[in-house]
């Protein structure tokens, strides 16, 4: 038995017996969601467990609320972060749960599993310091429901002291396919989140009596129309999504209001097709108000890029997740989805894989961000395995 399959036997063994633990973790976090960069109670619950665990190198409050944890090997080589979004949503949980949260939020995304994933990982790279080249950095991240985590910590310094120079992170994939066995590693070298545009966009008109309409600037009428032509654009097929999903103005039938807001959404894995809507869409937006002598305003709340894949970590992350589970190894991914994910703010400092872990059939009986999503917890263990096997098993930089 080589190096690697001694290593990856060992994991598998010791993987399996901490399950228990990574659900514990899990089943506590669920309980106690929180929002954006106000997560001080998992911040905390994060911090006492990676102490518990023998992790003493942990900076708290980066960013915020973040936490970034460092375990050092007994060799020498890089440094590998490996990144574990924290935050919940705002929904209210009805998955009927005996650990379901009461405080009117939700982990209706998973983020509680991924947390507790890490902490697995963290467990198990303790375990082995002596096989461990280099160091391991993990990354707690709140706030990546909405962009600001990400840029929030790597501005106060995630990746610098030691400087990292690779980082992966996964998401649970729920969703049913018959080419998926629950608990698979599912992988693509192609961009695993889309690039996104939000916007809101107000409409500034002239408010008067409905009798007075023609003497009038109806912002509701700009709104309209801007939104249907918006909605002409090209939209759907696998290529992009052009959304308008809110539109709000007017407070009464006989009132013609001073303004009208619409929020729209463009996301896309084609760069090209997704800068020109973006562009075609603010020039609507400022046609349409010019064209009914009114003027509008155009706030970006989302500007975020594809999370582009690095080639050569990518198939040093296949050679492990094929040696880690050789019974399946890495599985290729065939259904992309056009989400947003922050970790490509990481992706773009340094070499990055992002990949998932297949938890349905439990997951799958209510997709993400529905208020009785669940995930399926035995198999958990298996991202435990991925972060902490890829950690050993990668190779030194040449």
């Amino acid at each position: 038995m080589s190096g690697d399959n001694r290593v990856a036997a060992v994991l598998l063994a010791r993987g399996k017996e901490i399950s228990g633990d990574i659900i514990a973790w899990r089943r506590a976090l669920h309980a106690m969601p929180e929002l954006r960069m106000d997560t001080p109670m998992t911040e905390a619950f994060i911090v006492k467990t990676l102490r518990e665990l023998g992790v003493t190198d942990i900076r708290a409050g980066v960013g915020g609320h973040g936490v970034v944890a460092l375990i050092k090997g007994d060799l020498p080589g890089p440094c590998l972060a490996i990144r574990a979004d924290c935050d919940g949503l705002p929904i209210k949980e009805e998955t009927g749960l005996p650990f379901a949260s009461q405080n009117g939020n939700m982990h209706a995304c998973g983020h509680d599993a991924h947390t507790a994933i890490a902490l697995g990982a963290a467990k198990l790279l303790t375990e082995n310091k002596s096989r461990l080249r280099g160091s391991v950095k993990l990354i707690f991240q709140p706030y990546e429901e909405g962009d600001g985590g990400a840029r929030a910590m790597i501005a106060d310094g995630a990746l610098d002291n030691p400087q990292v120079d690779a980082i992966i992170a996964l998401h649970n994939h729920p969703t049913e396919c018959a080419a998926y066995e629950a608990g698979d590693i599912l992988v693509t070298p192609e961009p695993t989140s889309a690039s996104i545009y939000a916007y809101e966009a107000t409409f500034y008109g002239t408010p008067a009596h409905v009798c007075l309409s023609n003497e009038s600037v109806n912002p509701v009428h700009m709104a309209c129309t801007a939104v249907a032509e918006i909605a002409a654009l090209p939209n759907g097929e696998g290529r992009i999504i052009n959304a308008v999903p809110v539109i709000n103005g007017g407070v009464r039938n006989n009132v013609i209001p001073e303004t009208c807001t619409v929020c729209g959404s463009i996301r896309s894995f084609d760069a090209a097709l997704h800068k020109a809507t973006v562009a075609r869409v603010g020039e609507i937006l400022l046609a349409t108000a010019e064209r009914f002598g009114g003027h509008v305003e155009v706030k970006t709340s989302i500007d975020l890029m594809a999370t582009e894949i690095d080639r050569p970590l990518y198939d040093s992350f296949l050679s492990a997740m094929n040696t880690l589970f050789p019974e399946r190894g890495g599985v290729e991914r065939r259904d992309r989805e056009i989400i947003g994910e922050d970790f490509a703010r990481f992706a773009a400092c340094v070499p990055a894989v992002y990949f998932m872990l297949h938890t349905a059939p439990c997951g799958g009986a209510y997709p993400l961000h529905h208020p009785k999503f669940d995930v399926n917890e035995s198999v958990l263990y298996r991202g435990s395995l991925a972060f902490a096997g890829f950690a050993l098993l990668w190779q030194e930089k040449e």
